[in-house]
């Protein structure tokens, strides 16, 4: 694997010399067929080992300690994305990233979301029912940034993501509450189907092609 052979400070440069990039997954509105929303997803093409995948580039933030770092980068660069389509018009409602439960004790987070448009930031599950955490996130919220999760705590949130299987009861609770809920994951015609009869009209997964660049979201939103 490369990441055998790459050190954290490699990534830690790439960060900053834009070596990395971002490409995003769609979430699409199923019933009306819009574009719902997209996911940043960091890609790393290097220049001797090729493609970095997700999985090594997540061991060498582990190893590096570049949680906040990693995370900052991410909400800046999908946040430039943002602000450019709504400059545009782009007819798009949410950017989510997701983030290391690292980043969410930073007491530099707020001011690097403040501003920003369009933000939704994916939480690691669990960290949104942290006693430890609430503070950081009505923070979060009041700057006017969504908070997505992958179970429903009792704290206020605004996303839930699932995985197929869907609970029908699961997406009831959340819709009752106010709750968006995204099928993430979804593969299948057959994934797809059995989100929409479990009451998710919102999905996002490969069934809709791979990740798209931003050039590519202003097209399909438009679209």
């Amino acid at each position: 694997m490369a990441v055998v052979r790459l050190r954290p400070a490699d990534l830690r440069e790439a960060l900053r010399n834009d070596g990395t990039s971002l490409q995003f997954q769609v979430q699409v509105h199923v019933p009306t067929g819009t574009l719902a929303g997209v996911e940043a997803l960091v890609r790393w093409p290097h220049f001797q080992y090729g493609m970095i995948g997700p999985q090594e580039i997540a061991q060498l933030v582990t190893q590096g300690g570049l949680h906040e770092e990693f995370d900052f980068w991410v909400i800046r660069a999908a946040s430039k994305h943002a602000a450019e389509w709504v400059s545009e018009g782009v007819p798009l409602p949410l950017v989510s990233v997701n983030v290391w439960e690292q980043t969410l004790r930073s007491p530099e987070l707020p001011g690097v979301v403040e501003g920003t448009r369009l933000l939704e930031l994916e939480l690691p599950r669990g960290a949104a029912a942290d006693p430890a955490h609430v503070a950081m996130i009505g923070s979060l919220r009041r700057r006017g940034v969504r908070i997505a999760v992958e179970s429903l705590p009792d704290t206020e949130v605004d996303t839930l993501k699932l995985r197929p299987p869907l609970d029908a009861g699961v997406v009831a609770a959340a819709t009752a509450r106010g709750v968006r809920v995204v099928a993430e994951g979804v593969e299948s015609a057959d994934q797809q189907a059995q989100a929409l009869g479990a009451g998710c009209e919102i999905v996002q997964g490969f069934v809709f092609g791979p990740e798209v660049s931003a050039a590519e979201v202003s097209t399909l939103a438009k679209r």
